[in-house]
Parts: structure tokens; C-alpha cells; sequence
């Protein structure tokens, strides 16, 4: 099988490499850096111009892109971007110009596009595709918008994640060590853990790493609540030092709350830890339910009472935790190494084609 690859950052490079373990010819288009060969995958560059990193800002040359189509003749094409972004629209016009069917692979779970126009080719765009996606469900969700379909769908994490191995077990914790990893905003719900860990009875400790605007709110709650001896504020931590960190944490909190202009896109970071075994408390808020499923403790957003007897249970009957991280790890295993993403990109193009005859 011959998929041609759209995407304004190309995917993780295990991925790639795990398709083509798969018997899948993986061929992507970038829009920076030279063309080259990596093993079976084939990178080749199509003029554009804009940032890559800014998917609104990205415009691909459609005359370019076509011509690579028709050079390489891929038997689908997989588009990520939202329908409304020009990597959609650009995917999409060449897949109908060359008559070829393509995934379309969302990645926002907010937002939207603006005016009638704008509206009506996003609506094309997404009417368009042989089968909807997103790197997470509510991604998937916002794609479908609320509606059923009778197109294959699929979660796609991007895959990439670090996963070490070998791996040691987690010795039993004394005392328990909770974590918060991330910036210091409202939307992160750090002062929801701090009071319901002013409710929990027993020996445990807090470590925060990240900085931000309520940082000093932050501190202040802890010392008002008689919490500051127990917690260490370590500040930004840089991603090269998360490793050693996960080894000193036995939970990691993220009680996350929504809002009308955020919810939590990927939890990258809960992914993080669960691949070390640390086990993962989170809320109801965006990806992280669908991340974490049976791996973890899942609270209503905004239910301190239900965080509370979270973590006083952990406190509790400390062996819970390594119970958990053990299983967090088995399910980033599963289902977040780039092995398994793979196999779930194949299937769903597999569909795609079968329902092509």
C-alpha cells in the first residue's frame, strides 16, 4: 500500500518506520528541508510558504503538490489539519483533481472557521474525506460535530512518545509523592488539588514544576491552607529533565478544568507520565478521560470532593499507586507506541480502500 503523507510537521519518524514493517509504503510531504530517504520512507518537498507551525499561516503549492500526486500515485492520501486550515483544503483539492480518496485527520477540539465562504469550504473539505479522524477524541468529536456518520473514523495519536525501556518497577511509595507538571494557569486546576489535598489525612508531599501567572496565588493558598512544608516548587522544568523527575513522583494530578476557550487538546504530558509508570489522576476535561481510560482515577471537571477521596485513597493504601502506574504503562504499551498508532492508521486506511471497490 502507497499513502501519500500531508501534514504541516511530519510525523514521528517510528511511526513511518513501523508502517513500513507493515508492508505500507509511507511517502510524506514537506514543506521545509530537502527531500531524502529513510529506509522505505520517502520525504520529498513541495514548495510552500509560511510556518510550518502555524497550520493557518502554511500554504502549500497546489500545482506542486498535484504534480507529486501524480508522480508518486499514492493510493490515498492522509491529510492532517483541520478542515478549515490550507493543508486541508489544499490535500482535498488535489485528491479530487487526481480522483483519489484521503483521510482527513483533525487536530483541533476549538475553534472554526469564519464567514459563510470560509464555513462552506470547510464543510466540503470535511464532506469530502473517505474517513474522519483526530490526534485525540475530542479532536474526533469537534470534526463530527455532533453528528453521526457512516464513514470510518479512528483516534490517531501522533505518536512519537518516549516509552523507556527497559523498565524497573516502581518500589513501593513512603510517602506518597503527588505531582502537577505544566504552566500555572486557572485552566489547570492547581488550586482544586491543593484543597483537596487540605482534606487529606495522612503523609504525603507535592511537587509542582511550571511557573505562571497564579504562581504567587498558588503559594499563597498552600501557606493560607498550612500545605507550604509539604510542597517544593521547582519552577519551569525543562522536557530533557522529565525523565529523572517521573522517577521521583508516584501520582500525577491533572485536574484540568474547561472553559468556553480551552480544554485539555492531547494530555500530553499524563502520557508522559503513565509511560513511566506513574499513575495518573485527571479529570473530565478534554482528552485526558479517552487518554488514561482504565489506566488511571478520572473526577467529574471541577469536583473537589471527588479529587479528594482521589487522593486521600492513595494516601490511604499507598501499593494503590504502583497498581495504577503499572496499568498507565500497559496502556500507553497498547495503545500510544508508535507500533500500535501504526496498525491503527493501516486499519483505518484499509477501510478506506475496501469501501473504495
Amino acid at each position: 500500500m502507497r499513502v501519500l503523507i500531508l501534514s504541516p510537521t511530519p510525523p514521528a519518524r517510528g511511526v513511518l518506520r513501523s508502517l513500513t514493517s507493515l508492508g505500507v509504503e509511507p511517502i510524506v510531504a514537506l514543506a521545509n528541508g530537502e527531500g531524502e530517504t529513510d529506509g522505505l520512507v520517502q520525504y520529498l518537498r513541495v514548495s510552500s510558504r509560511g510556518d510550518a507551525e502555524k497550520p493557518m499561516d502554511l500554504r502549500w503549492s497546489r500545482r506542486g503538490l498535484r504534480a507529486v500526486v501524480r508522480d508518486v500515485r499514492p493510493q490515498l492520501l492522509h491529510v492532517v489539519g483541520d478542515p478549515w486550515t490550507p493543508t486541508a483544503e489544499a490535500g482535498a483539492a488535489a485528491a479530487r483533481d487526481l480522483k483519489i480518496p484521503y483521510v482527513l485527520v483533525a487536530t483541533s477540539s476549538l475553534g472554526g472557521p469564519r464567514g459563510v465562504t470560509a464555513r462552506w469550504q470547510a464543510d466540503r473539505v470535511r464532506n469530502g474525506a473517505a474517513a474522519l479522524a483526530g490526534t485525540g477524541r475530542p479532536a474526533l468529536d469537534h470534526l463530527l460535530g455532533g453528528a453521526a456518520t457512516p464513514k470510518p473514523t479512528a483516534v490517531l495519536p501522533a505518536g512519537g512518545l518516549a516509552i523507556p525501556a527497559p523498565w524497573t518497577q516502581r518500589p513501593e511509595p513512603n510517602p506518597v509523592v503527588f505531582a502537577s507538571v505544566g504552566r500555572l494557569v486557572p485552566e489547570r486546576g492547581v488550586d482544586l488539588l491543593l484543597d483537596a489535598l487540605s482534606e487529606s489525612h495522612g503523609e504525603w508531599r507535592l511537587r509542582v514544576a511550571g511557573t505562571g501567572p497564579v504562581h504567587e496565588t498558588l503559594e499563597q493558598q498552600a501557606q493560607r491552607l498550612g500545605l507550604s512544608a509539604r510542597i517544593e516548587w521547582l519552577g519551569a522544568m525543562p522536557r530533557d529533565r522529565l525523565p529523572a523527575f517521573w522517577q521521583d513522583v508516584d501520582v500525577l494530578v491533572a485536574p484540568s478544568r474547561s472553559t468556553a476557550e480551552w480544554v485539555e487538546p492531547t494530555g500530553a504530558v499524563v502520557l508522559q507520565a503513565m509511560a513511566h509508570g506513574v499513575a495518573p489522576v485527571v479529570s473530565r476535561c478534554g482528552a485526558l478521560p479517552d487518554v488514561v481510560g482504565e489506566g488511571g482515577l478520572v473526577v467529574d471537571d471541577g469536583d473537589v470532593a471527588a479529587l479528594t477521596r482521589a487522593v486521600q485513597g492513595l494516601v490511604a493504601e499507598p501499593s494503590r499507586c504502583r497498581v495504577i502506574g503499572n496499568a498507565a504503562r500497559q496502556r500507553v504499551l497498547e495503545q500510544q507506541g508508535d507500533g500500535p498508532v501504526a496498525e491503527r492508521m493501516l486499519l483505518l486506511w484499509r477501510r478506506v480502500l475496501e469501501k473504495q471497490r
